[in-house]
């Protein structure tokens, strides 16, 4: 072989080679696809009969996404005890991370964990350098099985107390289910097909419980192991640390603060007490943020409310977590680029320190590409969907809520869901799926930078803005 043939064979090879981006992509859809294959199977179900293909490919897609969202009505009710179980082995995977617990079992196993392995869990988790990968995914699940185990205790009483025996069950899948930020739950058939945690509106253990796991679960796992490492010092912790407290502790008060004074005397919180009704507000505030459950009847919001859950989904949890949205950070970058375009500042800053500009670029981007996403698919949904729901929940508002909550893996429905037709699914699915990877993994898997061209600089110009 000549060496001319070598290079065309090495850079045929380069080619055709896959890159982090594109490992994670087939990763989660092989898991999605193997879930969906279990799923429909006899065996799952109640009923013994097999699941629609498409019903099964959607409702692994929304384990695997965190989402919540289902075609089948109810959970508890259609699934038997061992499809309930392969769902919450779905939901877990999906909230950790495929790589993560396939290094957990190449360690298990002694196997090897080769430097293409750590790139890709470095892509995964979004992390800047790929030394300690294998400690990060070991520290991981670490602290995943901790926060679980502890919710699972906390939710435990209250369950059990009120459902009896099934309540550790459900203790267990809606730990779980709340800190992957998933939002499935198995409370149908004692509470009734639906309900999510209505029954448990006004109990106060289950309501802060449920939302301690929502937080943890969306706050992203380098900001949970940079808090324990630092005990809370807001000094030591790290800048991206900082920005994700901040916002996320804003987001909470404005949306708690909000839903309170909105929803005071509306319809979903007409028959709770006062406190009943301060409760349930915070729980409002806290759950759109990627997770799906309710303790008031989302169709039941006016639409000033119904909006403000709209913004809360679409921005979501934070890097990292097991949330999805646009996150935190983008949307503080957001702020402050919009502070220093009004003000005409060359350089973002936050705690005394500058903004990279390619963080900058990448926050426009993925601000962009989701919003691009929601409106087309809002599009093709209105469109769809005519004849196959009700005419009262096909309003532009409940689809928009749906599209929102499926692109960010929300899960919280007004009810649309359960009666999409075919296309109307598969819309609904990939968004899921491209909530779940995330936009930035998507751009890197189609729109890698190649060529000479990219380290081309090309002159200025000034474009007349405003």
């Amino acid at each position: 072989m000549t060496y001319t043939e070598r290079q065309q064979k090495l850079t045929k090879k380069r080619k055709f080679s896959l890159n982090p981006a594109h490992k994670i992509v087939l990763g989660f859809f092989g898991v999605i696809l193997l879930g969906a294959f279990i799923l429909c199977l006899p065996v799952c179900a109640k009923s013994g009969k097999w699941m629609n293909f498409l019903d099964a490919v959607f409702t692994a897609t929304s384990a695997v996404s965190t989402t919540g969202l289902t075609v089948l009505g109810d959970t508890a009710t259609y699934f038997n005890m061992f499809g309930q179980v392969v769902l919450l082995i779905l939901i877990q995977f999906g909230g950790v991370g495929f790589m993560c617990i396939t290094t957990l079992f190449m360690m298990l196993l002694r196997k090897k964990i080769t430097i293409r392995d750590r790139l890709v869990m470095k892509a995964e988790f979004n992390q800047n350098d790929n030394r300690g990968m294998v400690r990060l995914g070991r520290n991981i699940m670490l602290v995943t099985l901790g926060i679980e185990g502890v919710g699972f205790l906390l939710l435990l009483y209250p369950f059990v107390n009120r459902n009896g025996g099934i309540g550790v069950w459900q203790a267990l899948f809606t730990s779980v289910s709340a800190f992957c930020n998933a939002g499935f739950d198995v409370m149908g058939v004692t509470q009734g097909a639906g309900t999510s945690l209505m029954g448990f509106a006004s109990n106060v253990m289950v309501n802060l419980s449920v939302s301690f796991l929502i937080v943890l679960g969306g706050l992203g796992f380098t900001v949970l192991m940079d808090i324990g490492k630092n005990k809370l010092n807001f000094k030591k912790l790290s800048y991206h640390t900082k920005i994700v407290l901040v916002t996320s502790f804003v987001l909470i008060v404005i949306g708690w603060v909000f839903f309170l004074g909105v929803e005071f005397n509306g319809v979903a919180m007409a028959d709770f007490t006062a406190g009943d009704k301060i409760l349930a507000s915070l729980f409002q505030a806290i759950s759109p943020r990627s997770t799906g459950f309710a303790t008031i009847e989302q169709s039941e919001l006016n639409s000033a409310s119904k909006f403000m859950t709209m913004l809360l989904m679409f921005v979501g949890a934070s890097p990292g977590s097991t949330g999805g949205g646009i996150r935190t950070t983008t949307l503080t970058i957001l702020v402050l680029v919009t502070i220093a375009g009004i003000r005409g500042n060359d350089e973002i800053t936050v705690f005394k320190r500058k903004i990279n500009s390619r963080n900058s670029r990448k926050a426009v981007g993925v601000f962009m590409a989701s919003l691009a996403a929601v409106i087309i698919s809002t599009v093709i949904l209105l469109i769809s969907e005519r004849g196959h729901a009700a005419a009262e929940t096909l309003t532009f508002e409940n689809v928009l809520f749906e599209v929102i909550s499926a692109y960010t893996t929300a899960g919280l429905s007004c009810g649309i869901t359960s009666t999409l037709s075919v296309l109307g699914k598969i819309i609904m699915t990939l968004l899921m799926f491209f909530g779940r990877v995330g936009m930035v993994t998507i751009g890197l898997m189609f729109l890698h930078k190649r060529g000479i061209d990219d380290r081309i600089t090309y002159p200025e110009v000034d474009v007349m803005i405003g």
